[in-house]
């Protein structure tokens, strides 16, 4: 079976936008972690800490990041998305790094940043070679001792209903009002996956997870955090 094109983010944030649908605050989950007590040994302060946000979209988490006064750094799949978040940027006066790159090759030095975080990024590469990539990639461009923080979506995710199981662990998206349909995503099925991929590459690895019955859909994610290796 031919692979199927992967979908345009570009395209997809500009129709959010239009119908008022777009993210716009940051990941309450992502506030909690950062400013609460639930994830051990969190540096105080963070101004000036440096965070890589892998995958930032149109960058909801990322300005939050910058209010805080961390030194930011952003990567995106094409120009055109680093080019519309900088704009946003310029507009409030915020300053960030932002580069192309992917999961599999992140376009900066070995051990730079203090936090990475990779918000319903990593689910996106399609087989298990890459997935060990991708994490291994993520504990190269942190420093000894920084911290990962990760969420992915859970076996109840509503973008799972109606999912075919093409192999382990790996989705082929099927519902029909999701501009994904026909994509192949890897989800993690149970936390001891989890542990089984991070374990080599971070210590400490913690799996959090968040459910939430919207009514009418569920989401569900899990929460991946551990510190790399010394």
């Amino acid at each position: 079976m031919t692979e199927p094109r992967a979908h345009d983010w570009t395209e997809e944030y500009k129709r959010l936008a239009s119908q008022g649908r777009d993210l716009s605050i940051p990941t309450e989950t992502l506030v909690r972690l950062f400013k609460g007590t639930y994830v051990p040994d969190m540096p105080r302060p963070l101004a000036g800490l440096k965070v890589l946000d892998v995958g930032f979209g149109n960058g909801n988490n990322t300005l939050w990041l910058c209010s805080m006064g961390l030194d930011v750094s952003g990567v995106e799949l094409s120009q055109a998305m680093c080019d519309a978040f900088q704009a946003r940027l310029d507009q409030v006066g915020y300053r960030a790094t932002l580069k192309v790159g992917t999961n599999l090759k992140l376009p900066f030095d070995t051990g730079t940043f203090d936090f990475l975080i990779s918000w319903n990024v990593l689910h996106y590469e399609k087989t298990e070679e890459n997935i060990r990539a991708g994490i291994a990639e993520y504990a190269r461009v942190l420093k000894p001792g920084g911290r990962l923080f990760l969420s992915t979506t859970g076996p109840d995710h509503k973008i799972l209903a109606g999912a075919r199981t093409v192999g382990p662990h790996l989705y082929e998206i099927a519902r029909a009002d999701d501009f994904r349909k026909g994509e192949r995503f890897f989800y993690f099925d149970a936390p001891n996956y989890i542990h089984y991929y991070f374990d080599p590459a971070f210590a400490e690895v913690k799996v959090g997870r968040i459910h939430d019955e919207l009514f009418t859909e569920t989401l569900d994610w899990w929460l991946v955090t551990g510190r790399t290796k010394s």
